[in-house]
């Protein structure tokens, strides 16, 4: 092209295109909303794996997160699926330790067991249970206030981080009065088993480098030799799988690799746990919980918030219905007064009217799915005694609730009202036979001075026998939004 017919062509082009800036390509960002639903989300799963680890019981499944992470972008998707991951190997790693020893040395199990307490953070969750709460009333037994006063008395002798120190010593301490002890089958032919298993030895050998050399050579050749062990019986698995995995100094977690899977906690017994799909903990309904739809309704109870004006329950009504979890003619006759203590008598008699349905709690126990709906008691936890209260729960980390107001979610008095009819059941037959008793010898006396004395005590019984009835009833009732398509419980649940 000669020069004269490049200038022809420039000068052909309007003024306005040459000189119009070039736009930037517009990159999608996360919405806030949605990075906080999988972040507490993901609060949830950990401290539901935690409480789990520490009962022994069935597991979460992790997998609840997935529908999470399909509104997220990067660099927020990529964070979440790497949480997500490493979700994954702390659960197969605590999953691993619930099977029991499987032949390993006992003091080589309680490294792992210790272990699998520091990476799921369950001395916070031991300190939460332990903590003083005016309103639950609650009080340490002697086991609990000795192992507080142990680890109180390690944790004065670290020279920093000393309360990092007690919590993880109450963790320990708890996680090891679970499972050391414990039977446990022979060393199956699982490689994610196995692998689980050698996860769990570096990380302890990790984390115990920095002892006395001495010490801390001796511990690694015994794992050394643990893992070989694993591996000789495991042929399938290629060196670097497990052993020579990246360890993070933090966690002590492998490094995140596509395509982990949970390993089989039953083992060969498949009656000792049951796992499904979405999120499976110790007793339904909770595994047929909704969380996206809980997600839902406690963003709109957080949007609508005010500040508290004594009007919880119009508020919550009002969230309901915007969720589309109850229609507005329902929701009316759901108490047409405004007594949060009439919502959980609604919920239970009239659950066809509701468009979806709310699965009551039958001990509930923190933590609980965002969008709980959480009804007290008149007079519990020293709510309205008149009215009681109901509120959403909206936070998992740190416990939050709303409903006209937001504020910190009373977790130490659910446990405490939730426990407390099965501990007044276990009194109960105790209580009519000091009645029965005391009845029996005031009826058998004639004399009005002895009556009179007699009276005293068995006014005193009487008392004692109603407020053990009144303590049968539940002082605290939870709901979570069943999915639409729930089935009913697993057999054996």
């Amino acid at each position: 092209m000669s020069r004269a017919l490049a200038l022809l062509l420039l000068l052909s082009v309007p003024l306005s295109a040459a000189t119009a800036p070039k736009r930037k390509a517009v990159v999608p960002q996360t919405k806030a909303g949605d990075k906080l639903a999988f972040e507490q989300t993901f609060e949830f799963i950990l401290l539901q794996a935690g409480q789990s680890y520490l009962k022994d019981e069935a597991m979460p499944d992790p997998s609840a997160l997935e529908p999470f992470l399909a509104p997220l972008k990067e660099p927020e998707l990529g964070k979440a699926k790497l949480k997500t991951q490493r979700l994954l190997a702390l659960v197969a790693n605590a999953e691993n330790v619930q099977l029991g020893p499987q032949g390993l040395a006992e003091d080589l199990f309680k490294m792992i067991v210790d272990q699998a307490a520091d990476d799921l953070d369950v001395g916070s969750i031991v300190e939460q249970n332990f903590l003083p709460n005016g309103r639950a009333g609650r009080s340490l037994d002697a086991r609990e206030k000795g192992l507080v006063k142990d680890c109180q008395a390690a944790a004065r002798d670290k020279t920093y981080d000393r309360r990092s120190f007690y919590q993880q010593c109450l963790g320990r301490r708890q996680a090891e009065a679970t499972y050391l002890g414990k039977p446990g089958p022979s060393l199956s032919d699982d490689s994610a088993s196995a692998q689980a298993r050698i996860r769990l030895l570096e990380a302890a050998a990790a984390a115990r480098s920095r002892l006395p050399a001495g010490l801390s050579e001796d511990i690694r050749l015994r794992l050394q030799e643990t893992q070989a062990r694993l591996l000789a019986r495991l042929p399938s698995i290629e060196p670097g799988m497990a052993v020579g995995v990246p360890v993070s100094p933090r966690s002590g977690l492998p490094s995140a690799k596509p395509g982990l899977r949970r390993s089989d906690p039953a083992g060969s017994d498949k009656n000792a746990f049951l796992q499904a799909k979405d999120l499976r903990t110790a007793e339904p309904p909770m595994d047929q919980a909704d969380l996206s739809a809980g997600t839902q309704l406690a963003r709109i109870s957080k949007r609508d918030e005010i500040g508290f004006t004594g009007y919880c329950y119009s508020y919550v009504k009002s969230a309901l219905q915007k969720a589309g979890i109850v229609d507005k003619a329902t929701i009316a006759k759901a108490g047409a007064a405004g007594h949060a203590k009439l919502f959980a008598e609604f919920a239970d008699k009239n659950p066809g009217l509701l468009k979806r349905k709310l699965r009551r709690l039958p001990k509930p126990s923190w933590p609980l799915p965002i969008g709980t709906v959480v009804v007290w008691s008149p007079n519990a936890c020293g709510y309205s005694a008149e009215s009681g209260h109901i509120e959403i729960i909206t936070r998992i980390k740190p416990p939050q609730a709303c409903s006209d107001g937001c504020g910190a979610f009373q977790v130490a008095c659910l446990e405490e009202l939730a426990a407390d009819p099965a501990r007044a059941q276990q009194e109960l037959a105790k209580a009519q036979e000091d009645y029965r008793r005391a009845q029996t010898a005031y009826d058998a006396l004639t004399a009005r001075k002895a009556r009179q004395a007699a009276a005293a005590p068995l006014s005193r019984k009487k008392r004692t026998l109603a407020g053990v009835l009144k303590r049968l009833e539940p002082q605290v009732a939870a709901y979570v939004i069943e999915r639409p398509n729930a089935s009913a419980p697993a057999v054996g649940r």
